[in-house]
């Protein structure tokens, strides 16, 4: 699962997961296990634990047998320590369908701003127009390239069934990455 920040994809993997009969891996989950155990800090503890959560994250999904797995993955023109690194899903056993979750960026920054999280987070701290901004900018960047895609519109309540019918029919077609589904 990929998308912007606040685009929607923890809420439609939290759905897909059980319908899939598979298990959930978000890496927020992991973080905020590690926020839980090692407090909450400034910014450099925040990205340190980060760092560690996109270790268990890789961990997990490497021995999980399959999963839906949830995160803001690195891009090229990103930060270098920032979203998780993706090279390594090219090692994972077996077919990989790529949901992402398409949704404008002035409503995924609307909804990063209104959604309560952990504190260690830090998502208070964070001025309207900086999350806007940042947010807008990784528009341009694109997303993750890692498999046949299946485009979900996030701008409102998707239908689980249709995205499930369209998950099944890239799983079918996996030999041939960059497969592209849209759904509207």
């Amino acid at each position: 699962m990929s998308g912007l920040p606040g685009s929607g994809k923890s809420t439609l993997a939290r759905q897909l997961a059980p319908a899939l009969g598979l298990p959930l891996i978000d890496k927020d989950d992991i973080l905020e296990r590690l926020f839980h155990e090692h407090g909450a800090g400034d910014a450099n503890w925040r990205r340190a634990l980060s760092r560690e959560s996109d270790r268990l994250f890789q961990a997990e999904a490497l021995v999980s047998g399959g999963a839906v797995l949830v995160s803001h993955w690195h891009q090229p023109g990103m930060a270098a320590d920032s979203g998780t690194p993706s090279g390594w899903l090219a090692e994972l056993p077996g077919a990989i369908v790529h949901v992402h979750c398409c949704c404008a960026p002035d409503l995924a920054a609307e909804r990063f701003l209104r959604r309560r999280r952990h504190p260690g987070h830090l998502d208070s701290g964070k001025p309207v127009e900086r999350v806007r901004t940042e947010i807008e900018a990784l528009t341009r960047l694109g997303r993750v390239e890692c498999g046949p895609c299946v485009e979900v519109d996030t701008t409102g309540e998707p239908e689980l069934e249709r995205v499930l019918r369209d998950v099944d029919t890239a799983f079918l077609g996996s030999t041939r990455f960059g497969k592209r589904m849209r759904l509207r």
